[in-house]
């Protein structure tokens, strides 16, 4: 499975990358450019089975680029991330189709659960 993390988060790279050999994964890191249209570019570019978004590298502009990318790819399936525990962000992002909300400080045995979940039912997800 093709997974694209868009961070800066050296904890949560560290995380994508331990999971690069896993059930032969393909991690993509992508932290070059915050610029929406750079981001979106990459996504589609790059064309991943699973993209991971933190908020905390995208903000303000995550609900915007998921939104894009989510009207361009509607099952994609995405997994957004987030230090910020506020409901108004929580209602925004939820109504955008995300297959899992994570709050950080994430820990590894969840996100290795979760992909090993999209891993046994990618064929399953329906959006």
């Amino acid at each position: 499975m093709k997974i694209l993390i868009i961070t800066d988060d050296a904890i949560l790279i560290e995380m994508g990358n331990s999971f690069n050999h896993v059930q032969a994964n393909q991690i993509i890191i992508y932290n070059s450019d915050s610029n929406p249209l750079s981001v979106v570019a990459f996504v589609f570019d790059n064309n991943p089975s699973l993209l991971i978004v933190d908020d905390d590298y995208l903000k303000p502009n995550s609900a915007q680029i998921i939104e894009t990318i989510r009207k361009m790819n509607k099952k994609l399936a995405i997994v957004f991330v987030t230090s910020d525990p506020g409901l108004e962000l929580g209602k925004e992002i939820s109504q955008l189709g995300i297959l899992y909300y994570a709050i950080k400080p994430l820990v590894e045995s969840e996100l290795g659960d979760l992909l090993n979940s999209i891993n046994n039912s990618k064929d399953k997800i329906t959006y």
